[in-house]
Order: structure tokens, then sequence, then C-alpha cells
């Protein structure tokens, strides 16, 4: 599903930050220190070059706390509640439409120009998100259904009845399904 052409990178931008906190299921905080940090920019670096600032470690709190944000819209059953949040977020990271020729052709941005990156983050992910919300409504947004994994994603099936983040969490389940319909 393409959420338009401003969109599509920063709602995976968005999924991708939530994503990387698993603690809860077993595994550890991919976004620790500033190090790994800067590494998962890295894959989004052509969408913050030149509009943010590099990621400082004083940031790491606010990014945690960002994200853990992020993770309350995308699991939200509450319309409102989801947009009151977004509000929030837009609003306290100075989200302001504009347009942007960094790239040598006409784009949206909606940051503060010359923003630090945990403004840059949250006004970037929470925009890609209530494009999402407003386009196609909260229902699109999922969590895992695997016991092991709790990766949100955005259900583009057609029907809306996508269950798992991805093939692999899926094959997953469905043979420990199997299994436990076949032992004697």
């Amino acid at each position: 599903m393409d959420f338009t052409h401003y969109s599509t990178k920063p709602v995976d931008l968005a999924l991708a930050l939530v994503n990387t906190d698993q603690r809860p299921v077993g595994e550890e905080d991919e976004i620790k220190n500033l190090a790994s940090l800067t590494t998962f920019l890295n894959d989004y670096q052509e969408l913050w070059e030149g509009v943010a600032g590099p990621p400082k470690r004083q940031e790491l709190e606010a990014i945690h706390h960002l994200r853990d944000e992020l993770r309350s819209v995308i699991t939200s059953t509450d319309e409102s509640e989801a947009a009151e949040r977004l509000n929030a977020m837009l609003s306290t990271n100075g989200a302001s439409p504009r347009v942007s020729m960094h790239n040598d052709h006409p784009h949206l941005h909606f940051e503060p120009k010359d923003s630090t990156m945990t403004s840059w983050l949250g006004a970037t992910t929470a925009m890609g998100l209530a494009t999402v919300v407003v386009e196609h409504g909260i229902n699109r947004f999922g969590s895992c259904q695997s016991p092991t994994c709790q990766d949100v994603f955005v259900d583009n099936s057609r029907n809306r009845s996508r269950l798992h983040c991805s093939t692999q969490c899926s094959t997953r389940e469905a043979v420990i399904a199997h299994r436990k319909r076949n032992d004697p």
C-alpha cells in the first residue's frame, strides 16, 4: 500500500523504530547507546541528512520515550486517543508543513528546519502515522500475534486479515499449530 510519496518512508521508519524494542519477549533493546542509534538511523539518512542534526547521546532517553509513544498510537484501539497522541507528538516536535528542495525536487517536510534528531524523528514519524490514520484508519495497524514477537506493522491486505509481522512469524506459528494438532 502506498501511503503517498511523503509518508511511505516515514511510516517504515516509525515501524522500524518501534520494533527496535523487544524486551518484554526476551530480546534486548536494539537502541541502547549512541552507536546503535546512529547505526539504526543510517538506513534513513536520505530522509534526515541536511534537515536534522546528527543524533546526540543526550537524545537517547527522549528517543526511547518517542518510541513508546509511537507504539501506543499503533496499538491503540481508540481512534480519538490515537489522534490525540499524534497531535501531541506533532505539537511537541514543532511539526509545520513546508516544501523542501534539499534533494533538488520539491517534497513535503513537517519538522522544523535545522531540527535536532529527536524533533525531526518525532515530527516525521508522527506525520507518517497520522497519514495512515487519516487515509486508512487505525485498524490498519497491527501487532504480531506470535507470543515470541511484539513487532508492529501496517496491514495492507485487502481484507485487513494480517496476523503476523512477517512471513517468518506466520510460518513459525503455522508449524507450531500443525505440530499441536498432529502430536499424539
